[in-house]
């Protein structure tokens, strides 16, 4: 018979309420009240250079906000996603603040936070380690070339590269190794692993006599190749398991409007089969702006539009496009039951592409079991302003992770959680 008062009891609770710093044992009442789903999934889809904001944030706030025109393709969502405005990082820089958006700690300023700038899709990632063939699927719609997200970092700073090529990721994901590859595969990973046993024990043995400042660069080095073992670890347990089968051809690869909608099903595709619960996807300034019908000036050129008419108004087309795209990939995640489970982050670091601001974030979350109210406006004022990490704390928490603090976070939203 459930307690009367377990749906109020949870594991974080208690320990908050009594400050306990010892580990609690395990309680059938406080295990039910935590039990997450089954599976917990995150995407994140990011671009590098923003939105114009009267297309994307809602004039009113609340459930019922009209939509602007570039989010038209949400309204059969209504209730399933929210559009924050006023949320941000609290920190400038242009093209080299964009690189934050996930982590809320520039690269320069990672060495004084305790998990350094590690990104949201890299800390979920770690948090879910084991349970998947990829702890994390990065992925790009394109090249770089004329502007990119940076957008995925581990907790020791080392940028990690997208997957460029619909091609590249429907291997990755499906194309099964034969039994030599595997065979080499598996010798290599020995490999790696003896040489990183022989690194280790030559870095702790030189650490005795290293000055206090380099050993805290040793340890930074020392953690890096913990991460490297860890993901060796992983990977090898899924050398020998087969990949799923699934029935669609390799995809062609081209540019970036011919690659979006196939990358958003081949995400799709990823999650349904458990082959990951975790990926970005980036719309990389390679964006083709002769794909939607514009004069092929790029998408970086119409960014920096000056308010000038015609460039807006590209500008505006490109990011319908994204938008329509991303609204299809959360309809079909819905259809297929994975919406609830899965909470889907839209943004990016850049504010104003054309002032290179870094403030009022494009920020767009579907998905998952969030109270979602079509537009949540934050504070605006100075002293006041809501930092985006404390978002990113209420979808860390909901992923199941037990953590009060993650980035910058000065809390968790109190109008948005499960």
């Amino acid at each position: 018979m459930n307690h009367p008062d377990s749906a109020h009891l949870s594991r974080r609770h208690f320990l908050r309420s009594t400050g306990a710093c010892l580990g609690l044992p395990f309680l059938e009442t406080l295990a039910r009240a935590d039990a997450p789903p089954a599976t917990r999934r995150f995407v994140c889809v990011a671009n590098p250079f923003g939105m114009i904001a009267d297309a994307f944030f809602p004039k009113e706030a609340g459930l019922k906000a009209a939509l602007p025109a570039n989010l038209a393709a949400f309204e059969s969502l209504r209730g399933k996603f929210t559009v924050f405005s006023n949320l941000d990082h609290g920190m400038g820089g242009g093209h080299s603040g964009t690189h934050a958006f996930l982590s809320g700690v520039r690269v320069q300023e990672a060495a004084a936070m305790p998990n350094g700038n590690v990104t949201l899709d890299q800390f979920l990632g770690v948090a879910n380690a084991g349970q998947t063939r990829f702890p994390v699927l990065n992925t790009s719609a394109g090249s770089d070339n004329g502007g990119s997200c940076e957008l995925s970092w581990t907790r020791s700073g080392v940028l990690v590269p997208a997957i460029q090529t619909v091609s590249g990721v429907f291997r990755k994901l499906f194309l099964e190794e034969g039994a030599d590859q595997a065979a080499a595969t598996s010798q290599l990973y020995d490999r790696q692993g003896s040489i990183l046993d022989a690194v280790r024990a030559q870095a702790q043995a030189m650490n005795k006599r290293l000055s206090k400042r380099d050993q805290t660069k040793m340890d930074q080095y020392l953690t890096s190749v913990r991460e490297v073992e860890v993901a060796i670890q992983q990977e090898q347990q899924w050398i020998h398991r087969p990949r799923p089968k699934v029935d669609l051809a390799e995809p062609k690869d081209g540019p970036v409007t011919q690659q979006l909608p196939i990358l958003f099903d081949l995400i799709t595709l990823a999650l349904e089969t458990d082959s990951t619960h975790v990926a970005t996807i980036e719309v990389p300034g390679g964006f083709d702006s002769k794909g939607v019908g514009l004069e092929p000036k790029g998408y970086h050129a119409y960014s920096h539009h000056g308010k000038e008419p015609t460039l807006m108004s590209g500008m505006r087309k490109i990011e319908k496009y994204q938008m329509d795209h991303l609204a299809r990939f959360v309809q079909k995640l819905d259809e297929r039951g994975l919406l609830s489970s899965t909470q889907v982050l839209f943004g990016s670091g850049m504010g104003d592409g054309s002032a290179h601001t870094n403030s009022n974030l494009p920020v767009l979350v579907a998905g998952g079991t969030h109270r979602h109210v079509t537009h949540a406006v934050m504070p605006e004022e100075k002293g006041k302003r809501v930092r985006l990490s404390n978002l990113y704390l209420a979808m860390v928490q909901q992923f199941g992770v037990e953590t009060d603090h993650f980035g910058q976070s000065t809390g968790t939203l109190s109008n948005f959680g499960a």
